[in-house]
């Protein structure tokens, strides 16, 4: 049974809270330290550390009125009494008749707004407090107060107050791995548009309406993580087809109850949703719910789906793939306009199927992406091309598709941090390029991760350039891009087609401008290479000077250096 949000936070600040007891005995002679919550209605005992006498026990409830603790909250400071039998404030409690005589010293414990979280309490038959005593107890309570805001800004989201993904990533191998769960993946539909169009401060109010509308729907023993732009992630403690389908009921019920802003959008707010109910991780969950998610959108948005029983047939499929050898990297050489010489190489995926033989990119990509297994692809794509650029290509950038999927996700990061190292391979040699996938999602999808790679010295590439539906040109203002990369569909139709060659010098003038590079792609003629330099195109790539090639013909050694390298 998984704990709710507040007992989470209540575990680690009694573990603090008794550890700092236990010092505190060694400077106050005092028999009884206490930490209590205050909910505004009753008064909890968090913690509580006795010598001798157990004055107070641990995890007891009791109303606010009736408990010393009320005399802490109404002062501003703290509260001593040298006497509880005889002074005023507390001589008529019920405690105090249990008790008996007792002198008492309290604290409050306030947040960074200023509001009551609880308060830090000591309890002795014989000891009169002091005014050292106070000191002490209150730099007890600053520590904890101290906690509960890291804690907050550690594992809590600033806007929603939902947990981050690390939180819930602790909690589940701490608490939930053996236990009956689903996953649920949630998106707000259009939420790209609600930012291009209002920005990102109304963004922001409708992400805070959503988490509103969540919190409604959920019952206490939910936990509920904001996972990235617009997207959560829900865990529930069950695994039920049904009530995991009712689950979902409420939480949509409760969105289109919520006053939401924009309301009257001609184009209504909706949520995608999927869910999982197995998987060996907290990861597989979330990657399979994902998956089942993107069926919906694909399908036109509005409506939740699990992932089903059959998918497993393509999960098992990729992960053969995976593990079998069935992929591979094939390289195309990126090249300098004027004189031919290969300036880097871009590493494309092939899938040489036992059975169909090799299949397209596309196919590839996307039956990883239904089997839930494109973080892992696009991580074994990462791994192969720093190994070739580190063995065998020291002098050349290599450029990689990484899928949006993968990008959004913290802990992709992570492990490609951990390629480099293993690899050897320096950052500043990889580019990542963004396709016309990535660029239709929101930036604030990816942004936090493309700093953090950028930081490392991976660079970036805006790919598709001219395509029918890329709107990258958009993203400029928001993601660090070095390189723009132009669709062949622009380059086939450049020779006689004059709005093309103005879109191309377009690109061209724009990244003078703004200091980025220019690629051309599909690049299959001589008048084609004449007519891009001609344009201002100084890099290109294409047919013309070589397809994509298998590591082995780019470097004939290949396999003999991997081999050494590896030991494989």
């Amino acid at each position: 049974m998984m704990k709710p949000m507040k007992e989470q936070r209540e575990d680690l600040i009694r573990i603090t809270s008794k550890t700092l007891f236990s010092l505190l005995h060694s400077v106050i002679d005092a028999n009884t330290f206490f930490m209590a919550y205050n909910n505004g209605r009753h008064n909890t005992i968090v913690s509580a550390w006795n010598t001798g006498e157990e004055m107070i026990q641990e995890g007891s409830v009791v109303p606010y009125s009736l408990s010393y603790c009320s005399l802490v909250g109404l002062e501003a400071g703290p509260v001593m009494i040298e006497d509880t039998t005889s002074c005023a404030l507390t001589r008529e409690m019920p405690i105090t008749s249990d008790l008996g005589k007792a002198s008492f010293l309290g604290v409050p414990i306030r947040l960074a707004n200023g509001d009551l979280y609880g308060t830090i309490c000591a309890l002795d038959r014989h000891h009169v407090f002091n005014a050292q005593d106070v000191e002490r107890l209150t730099h007890v309570a600053s520590v904890i107060s101290g906690l509960i805001r890291l804690e907050e800004t550690t594992y809590f989201d600033d806007l929603t107050g939902f947990l981050r993904y690390n939180a819930l990533e602790s909690i589940y191998e701490r608490e939930l791995e053996d236990s009956p769960k689903a996953v649920i993946f949630m998106d707000l539909d259009n939420f790209k548009e609600v930012n291009d169009d209002y920005g990102h401060t109304i963004g922001d109010r409708v992400l805070q309406s959503l988490a509103g509308a969540i919190r409604k729907a959920a019952d206490e023993n939910w936990l509920l993580c904001r996972y990235g732009g617009d997207e959560f992630v829900i865990v529930i403690p069950t695994n039920d087809a049904e009530e995991v389908q009712r689950a979902v009921k409420r939480l949509v019920s409760a969105f289109r109850d919520e006053d939401m802003p924009l309301s009257n959008h001609e184009e209504p707010l909706t949520l995608s949703i999927g869910a999982c109910l197995e998987a060996d991780s907290l990861r597989e969950y979330i990657d399979r719910a994902d998956t089942a998610m993107y069926r919906i959108k694909k399908g036109g948005k509005a409506g939740m789906s699990i992932f089903r029983i059959e998918d497993q047939q393509a999960e098992l499929d990729m992960r053969q793939a995976l593990q079998g050898g069935e992929l591979q990297l094939y390289f195309q050489p990126i090249v300098e306009a004027k004189s031919g010489a290969v300036s880097s190489y871009e590493a494309l995926l092939r899938w040489n199927h036992p059975e169909r033989g090799l299949v397209s990119p596309v196919e590839a990509i996307q039956a990883a992406e239904e089997a839930g297994l494109i973080e892992q692809v696009d991580l074994w794509v990462l791994r192969e091309a720093c190994f070739a650029q580190s063995i065998l290509m020291p002098q050349e950038r290599i450029h990689v598709n990484i899928t949006v999927k993968s990008l959004r996700d913290p802990y992709f990061v992570e492990l490609a941090a951990e390629v480099f190292a293993q690899t050897g391979c320096p950052p500043d040699k990889i580019e990542i390029e963004l396709n016309e996938t990535t660029q239709r999602l929101d930036a604030s999808h990816i942004l936090p991760q493309l700093v953090m790679l950028r930081e490392w010295g991976v660079t970036f590439s805006l790919d598709d350039l001219g395509s029918g539906s890329s709107s990258g040109i958009g993203l400029l203002q928001e993601l660090p891009v070095q390189t723009l990369k132009i669709d062949r569909a622009l380059i086939q139709n450049a020779s006689f087609n004059r709005v093309s060659r103005a879109m191309i010098r377009g690109v061209v003038a724009m990244a003078d401008e703004l200091g980025l590079s220019v690629i051309a792609e599909g690049v299959e003629t001589a008048e084609q290479r004449e007519l891009l330099m001609s344009l201002g195109c100084l890099k290109l790539q294409g047919y013309y000077f070589s397809r994509p090639q298998p590591l082995d013909r780019l470097r004939p050694n290949a396999g003999r250096l991997l081999q050494a390298c590896c030991g494989e």
